[in-house]
């Protein structure tokens, strides 16, 4: 016979100090989990939503990111006939070749970040087929003229249409701003290739080349032509794929938040253990007349850390809407991979919800177990005789 719930609410509402001392606690736990846990799945997020399905993106052997990569114009144009390449209306190849570089730029209110500043054609709009210009227009290849992507306008200054700043060793002027569809071109600046060419001094060279391919194509033969035509010698994968590699900081970034909470954890199980086992020295007599009516000690048991239980959910709930705020805030974080500055949003998803409240529970449990088990193997004699 289980002992009613009830008695569990009212045993929590009769110690309102302890129990809110501890419900402060793991609610805080909670907090820092999901805060950590929605940058997490902002800043992955905003990465892995960089990549188209059809496409591909071409690097140097060996490379594992496009700032690591460079190969010549001859094998561009090797690649750039394939027959798995799909054509315009006009029938030109939609292979976009690109120059992503680091440049320092001014944020609003002083300082400067490295961004990308990624040197493309006309055709990288068609390739990159998510992105579409919001406000003004593409710019002219043959002028320092630049779009930014809509990430920009909230960071740095002089990104507004009609603005011009300093980039590298010229002058650009804004003339589109771009929506990415909240990946991580959103945070880039794009101008003319051959003016990026010849402001980093960088020579006749391009870092990656994406390629939209036609649909059926079978993608691991691509993979191989690229690699194996001695015209060609390159590596290609396709975007998802490629950008879920560049995401491993999200990884290491849930690693740390992991830790972190689980340090902070271990206070607040101590802190409900203390608490419960206050409650069961408070109440020996409560413990033996339970007994004595005939409930078994796995019903003390179960009563205590059905106590327990319900203080962490009610705690992590709370928690929860206590961090709930920082969902869609805009942040910016440093990417390692790329070594340039990732304007993201924080995303407290259902999923995140679920972990927050499975988390709070197994604190409650943690911290309720010892002292359930103590009220359990308290006799009816014992708890009566402390009474």
């Amino acid at each position: 016979m289980a002992i009613p719930f009830k008695y569990n609410v009212r045993s929590l509402l009769l110690r309102r100090l302890s129990t809110a001392i501890t419900a402060a606690g793991i609610a805080l736990v909670v907090a820092v989990f999901v805060i950590v846990m929605a940058l997490v799945a902002g800043f992955g997020g905003t990465i892995r939503a960089t990549g188209s399905t059809d496409n591909m993106i071409v690097l140097r052997k060996g490379s594992t990111t496009e700032t690591g990569s460079a190969f010549s114009l001859s094998q561009f144009q090797a690649l750039k006939f394939l027959p798995q390449i799909r054509r315009d209306a006009d029938g030109q190849p939609l292979v976009s070749p690109e120059l992503p570089v680091q440049v320092l730029m001014a944020k609003i209110g002083g300082g400067r970040e490295n961004i990308v500043l990624r040197g493309v054609l006309p055709i990288a709009l068609k390739v990159h087929d998510k992105i579409r210009i919001v406000q003004g227009r593409m710019f002219n290849p043959s002028l320092n003229e630049v779009i930014v992507g809509k990430a920009m306008l909230r960071r740095y200054a002089n990104c507004a249409v009609g603005s011009s700043f300093r980039l590298g060793r010229g002058t650009w002027k804004v003339v589109g701003i771009f929506d990415a569809g909240a990946s991580s071109f959103d945070s880039e600046v794009w101008a003319g290739l051959h003016k990026v060419q010849d402001d980093t001094q960088r020579g006749a060279y391009y870092a990656s080349a994406v390629l939209k391919m036609r649909p059926g194509t079978n993608v691991p033969a691509l993979i191989s032509r690229l690699a194996d035509d001695p015209r060609i010698g390159l590596q290609g994968e396709t975007e998802p794929d490629y950008y879920r590699d560049q995401s491993v900081v999200a990884a290491q970034l849930r690693k740390l938040g992991m830790l972190v909470a689980a340090i902070m954890a271990v206070g607040a199980i101590f802190a409900a253990m203390n608490t419960m086992y206050a409650a069961v020295a408070a109440r020996t007599q409560e413990i033996g007349t339970l007994r004595a009516l005939g409930f078994s000690p796995s019903a003390v048991m179960g009563s205590f850390l059905l106590e327990s239980l319900i203080l962490a959910i009610a705690a992590g709930a709370a928690g929860i809407v206590l961090a709930l705020p920082i969902n869609g805030l805009s942040i910016a974080l440093g990417n390692y991979i790329t070594f340039s500055t990732l304007s993201f949003q924080f995303r407290v998803t259902m999923a995140i919800v679920i972990q927050a409240l499975l988390f709070a529970a197994l604190m409650g449990v943690a911290g309720g177990f010892f002292p359930a088990r103590q009220a359990m193997k308290m006799s009816v004699v014992e708890a009566l005789r402390r009474t």
